[in-house]
């Protein structure tokens, strides 16, 4: 049975989690040695489960379509998709192409009736469990900066971190109610962005190229809301 493996990882951080989906595969092939012929592992790294566009995704389906392969292993079918309708689309091109997929965590095979079945009802599963955990995550994010704490990596233009919790920059809380300012008197972003970087008032970062349309827009957005940003 001609067979590739499929991996992949949301972040380019997890390498522990690539190493344990290879050592997975691999074992299960040896263990199936003579009846499994792993001829390929393809990767996805750094990719999200919901993403558009995923290369390794990619050459699998099209492996499929030409019928270059038996079957598709994986760890869990999680790794494939979680958009519900992209799993079951994939898993409807296997059984046209009579290629089995087989998840090994949980023992499922699509050549049996009972593998089909499991397989369709967890990529529901997962689809619900991703809209769980990102709406848990906004609920942080609210949270956080509702009651004034750092939620991410970067500090928004007009705060500054001191242990963990943000307070207003005097001076540039007066840069960003300028901006709002100008904004109202139906000035674009793009001439907000003109009018600081010629005043030489330096974005957060304090980056040579100074601010820029999005710049301005991610400020206003932050601090006032989607509202007061439009479309200019």
């Amino acid at each position: 049975m001609k067979t590739i493996g499929y991996i992949r990882v949301s972040t380019n951080r997890q390498k522990l989690s690539i190493s344990n989906q290879i050592s997975e595969i691999k074992k299960w092939s040896k263990t199936n040695t003579g009846k499994v012929d792993l001829i390929e592992i393809i990767q996805d790294e750094g990719i999200s489960g919901d993403a558009l566009v995923r290369t390794g995704f990619d050459k699998m389906v099209m492996m499929i379509e030409n019928k270059e392969i038996d079957a598709v292993v994986c760890l869990n079918l999680s790794r494939i998709g979680r958009k519900a309708a992209q799993t079951l689309e994939l898993i409807n091109k296997c059984l046209d192409k009579e290629v089995a997929l087989i998840d090994l965590q949980d023992g499922t095979d699509t050549r049996t009736a009972g593998g089909r079945m499991s397989v369709k009802m967890r990529a529901v599963i997962y689809e619900e469990e991703l809209f769980r955990i990102r709406e848990n995550i906004r609920s942080v994010i609210r949270y956080k900066k509702d009651n004034g704490l750092k939620y991410n990596g970067r500090v928004a233009y007009g705060l500054y971190d001191k242990n963990g919790v943000l307070h207003e920059d005097e001076f540039e809380m007066k840069i960003v109610r300028n901006m709002k300012n100008l904004k109202s008197r139906g000035h674009s972003l793009y001439r907000i962005a003109k009018k600081l970087n010629e005043n030489d008032i330096d974005t957060k970062e304090r980056g040579l190229n100074g601010w820029s349309t999005q710049q301005v827009k991610n400020t206003l957005k932050y601090h006032y809301g989607a509202s007061t940003v439009g479309y200019r």
